[in-house]
């Protein structure tokens, strides 16, 4: 991939997604990836971590009060599960994927060979970043605006992909044979810090027994969904 200027990096974003920034460098910041930083090692070059962090509580609070606002006769299970769909890092992968956003992303050298720009923690990770970018450029309202536009195209894809939460659907599972509540350890990591693969293993009182199964992931989240994704196949059995 072609590696643009700053200058190219942020009319490009901008362009793609309508919007004007007041600050470019928030802009900039929310598209630089850690291994970018690293690999300068320059103190002055920030990260998307913080950014992420923030476009994460600003993104739930959103969809919870859109849900809450559409669904008036759902309950809190129902609109938790919901949320859990929109929120997730596969659908927020998706929607910065049709936003072709990984092209602008700033990535290390062994990150970029190693397919990172079309990476799918990267991607999720970088949309919640820009989001908490345009939280604090120009507020609540014109975030929660921008989210509404990308909310059609959820509702468009989301039934076309794999979004069951399966944590939350085992817990709910055990707990109505009032049983303790799934246990989840991560057991390993491979892999470097571009390129790191998380190994969960989640254990399950059941019938008088104890079960452990593992799943792995390229996030914590993805490898702990496996894990009780293989759990509810698992104990569906005994």
């Amino acid at each position: 991939m072609k590696k643009l200027k700053l200058e190219q990096l942020i009319r490009g974003v901008e362009k793609k997604l309508n919007i004007t920034f007041k600050d470019k460098a928030l802009l900039l910041k929310a598209f630089t990836h850690r291994s970018y930083s690293r690999q300068k090692a320059n103190a002055m070059i920030e990260n998307n971590e913080r950014l992420e962090f923030l476009g994460d509580a600003v993104l739930k609070l959103i969809v919870s009060d859109y849900l809450y606002h559409q669904h008036p006769n759902y309950n809190e299970g129902q609109l938790t599960k919901i949320r859990a769909q929109i929120v997730s890092d596969k659908l927020l992968a998706k929607l910065a994927d049709d936003l072709s956003l990984g092209e602008y992303i700033r990535l290390s050298h062994a990150e970029q060979q190693t397919g990172g720009s079309t990476k799918a923690s990267n991607l999720a990770n970088t949309f919640e970043a820009f989001l908490g970018a345009y939280f604090l450029d120009q507020g609540l309202d014109k975030a929660y605006a921008f989210f509404k536009l990308m909310l059609r195209q959820i509702q468009t894809n989301i039934s076309q992909l794999d979004m069951v939460d399966y944590k939350t659907s085992l817990q709910e599972v055990v707990q109505k044979r009032n049983q303790n509540l799934p246990e989840y350890e991560i057991e390993k990591t491979e892999g470097p810090d571009h390129a790191k693969y998380f190994f969960v293993q989640v254990r399950v009182s059941w019938k008088n027994n104890v079960y452990t199964t593992q799943g792995k992931g390229p996030s914590k989240k993805d490898a702990e969904q496996s894990a009780a994704k293989a759990m509810l196949s698992l104990i569906k059995n005994v």
